[in-house]
């Protein structure tokens, strides 16, 4: 299972199935979420098939995770999530990157 310490974490990329609008959703909510938070991190949205490289964590659906796992780069955490709004792992990455935790891949 990969690890990754919060200020370690430069880009999170937000994987989708089409990019038609729930994932986006997601990112938007991350992005607020994190700048609240006073956070740096970039924030992308991508096919769960073409993850950037240089992505730190992976952020998908659970009905994604196999594709997500499969493109994401190597040593990335997956982080996934059941719900579009308000989903507890999104609110935990959220909190471990304010406080510098160690974040894994669920």
């Amino acid at each position: 299972m990969s690890s990754i310490k919060g200020s370690d974490v430069k880009k999170i990329c937000l994987a989708c199935e089409a990019g038609a609008g729930s994932s986006l959703m997601v990112k938007n909510g991350l992005i607020k979420k994190a700048k609240k938070a006073g956070l740096e991190v970039e924030i992308v949205h991508a096919p769960a098939t073409q993850i950037p490289a240089d992505s730190d964590i992976v952020v998908c659906h659970t009905g994604l995770a196999g594709a997500a796992k499969n493109a994401a780069p190597e040593g990335s955490v997956l982080i996934q999530f059941t719900m579009f709004m308000n989903d507890p792992n999104l609110k935990k990455l959220i909190v471990d990157l304010s406080e510098d935790n160690e974040i894994t891949s669920s």
